[in-house]
């Protein structure tokens, strides 16, 4: 049964107890209310688009129900801009095929009805991978070269390296934290690839929304486990934790921290404008 759950902004939103990953990737429509504004949360699962236990076969007529009611749609992925950066995405895998082919039928479905589409995701180039994969190996070697100072700094350079290392390994062993689908407390203190994408996005929806009429209406469509982040991003106060990540995450060289906006034409898309995510 699809859920459909109007909430008010809360100082705190926390994941059910008890809640299973397969029932947290099923297919969701959240409503929040920001001030007089409406953000449609959609959690759509691209990979598990054909097991009906996850994604409802009608999940077209849910989708273009809320872009018909939406004044402007996020994505988590844009096809027609991808194309144009990475061509070969098609040929990665099933798993970017079901990307590819799901957020297509999206972009169409809001193309047809007439909808600008907002993307702010960071993975939108092959350097994001560099980041994803590579972000551990470099602090791993910060620890052993903190090590060699051999001074108490030094030292407190080395454990701390190590902490995040054996926190990481922990995390993507028992897929918690940033590796599940439900939040975890843990995730606070760990910086990924992931999360900066999740940071800056609902960054970039919370920018966007400031420059619109009061009354719009948004939509933002993603996979559950960016869903859950975001929306909490958008609702909960950050933590110190959170500020250190996001000034870490501002400094993120080569990839794309904007808000790119593209509205339909006779013949496509245009960009119609690129916003730096501050």
């Amino acid at each position: 049964m699809i859920e459909r759950i109007v909430t008010a902004l809360e100082p705190r939103i926390r994941a059910p107890k008890n809640l299973t990953e397969a029932d947290a990737r099923k297919f969701k429509r959240e409503q929040l209310l920001r001030g007089s504004q409406t953000l449609e949360l959609i959690s759509l699962e691209a990979a598990y688009i054909d097991n009906e236990a996850i994604t409802p076969p009608n999940w077209q007529e849910h989708i273009t129900e809320a872009i018909q009611h939406a004044d402007m749609v996020f994505v988590e992925y844009f096809p027609p801009e991808l194309e144009k950066i990475m061509p070969y995405l098609n040929e990665l895998g099933e798993f970017s095929r079901n990307i590819v082919d799901v957020y297509s039928t999206i972009a169409a479905i809001a193309h047809e009805i007439g909808r600008p589409v907002a993307v702010a995701d960071i993975a939108n180039r092959p350097l994001y991978e560099a980041y994803h994969f590579g972000l551990y190996p470099v602090i791993g070697a910060a620890a052993v070269a903190s090590a060699r100072l051999g001074t108490s700094l030094g030292k407190a350079g080395f454990i701390a390296g190590e902490a995040f290392i054996t926190s990481v390994a922990y995390q993507s062993s028992q897929r918690k934290g940033t590796y599940s689908v439900v939040p975890n407390s843990l995730e606070h203190f760990t910086p990924s690839a992931n999360d900066a994408r999740r940071a800056l996005t609902a960054r970039g929806i919370a920018q966007t929304s400031q420059t619109l009429p009061p009354d719009t209406s948004l939509a933002y469509i993603a996979a559950p486990a960016h869903v859950n982040r975001v929306k909490a991003m958008l609702t909960e106060p950050k933590t110190v934790a959170d500020s250190a990540k996001a000034v870490a995450y501002k400094r993120l060289v080569g990839l794309d921290r904007s808000t790119r906006i593209y509205q339909p034409t006779e013949t496509g898309w245009e960009l119609v404008s690129k916003t730096p995510i501050r």
